[in-house]
């Protein structure tokens, strides 16, 4: 028979005592991240309903859609959305022809001005089905005209933003909506929907 002296079993529950503290702690911590991620995850997709209190047109500060798809608005009908295979510009919402479908992707720069929107998008593979394959292209739309032109040569592009007096400068889609999530006026909305958002914004405190 082994005999356990009483001073050992005390050490034995102080230890136990100590791990139980340690391991209730840990797991405090842990679920207290979780709750701040979610808490943060939602603040990120639930609509700001100050916007829509104002009577602000949604299309202009909603970022994500009913099926959480990143959204950056353009000039309205259009906006882009980010899928598994990068930016997508859908031309079905202006009723645009479209030779290559119904939207233009993915979309590595652009810009807004005016009624324009342009930009260049890359080499568009679909593996599976490769008669779906859609080369690199430069496009400018014209909202007010309904008119997309596309370009196969860069130079032939920049000479066309020239003769429209287009700005030669271009904006990274993904910087562009990080920067719309914190604060939804983008340069390109008409000026009474800047200052409505401001407006908006400011009452917030933000």
């Amino acid at each position: 028979m082994i005999i356990i002296e009483p001073h050992f079993l005390l050490e034995i529950k102080k230890f136990n005592k100590k791990l139980l503290k340690t391991l209730l702690l840990s797991f405090m911590i842990v679920c207290s991240l979780k709750c701040n991620k979610i808490k943060n995850e939602m603040k990120e997709h639930i609509p700001d309903y100050s916007y829509k209190n104002a009577g602000i047109d949604k299309f202009y500060y909603s970022n994500v859609d009913p099926g959480n798809i990143n959204i950056l608005p353009l000039v309205k009908p259009l906006s882009m959305n980010r899928s598994e295979y990068g930016w997508f510009l859908d031309t079905d919402l202006d009723n645009l022809y479209n030779e290559f479908g119904g939207g233009i992707s993915p979309i590595k720069k652009f810009n807004v001005f005016n009624q324009y929107i342009y930009g260049h998008k890359l080499e568009f593979k679909n593996e599976k089905q490769p008669d779906f394959n859609i080369p690199e292209k430069w496009f400018i739309i014209n909202t007010q005209e309904k008119q997309l032109v596309y370009f196969d040569k860069e130079l032939d592009f920049q000479a066309e933003i020239k003769k429209l007096n287009l700005p030669e400068t271009f904006l990274n889609p993904d910087e562009v909506y990080e920067q719309y999530k914190q604060d939804p006026v983008l340069p390109w909305f008409p000026e009474d929907i800047k200052k409505q958002l401001q407006e908006a914004k400011a009452k917030q405190g933000k």
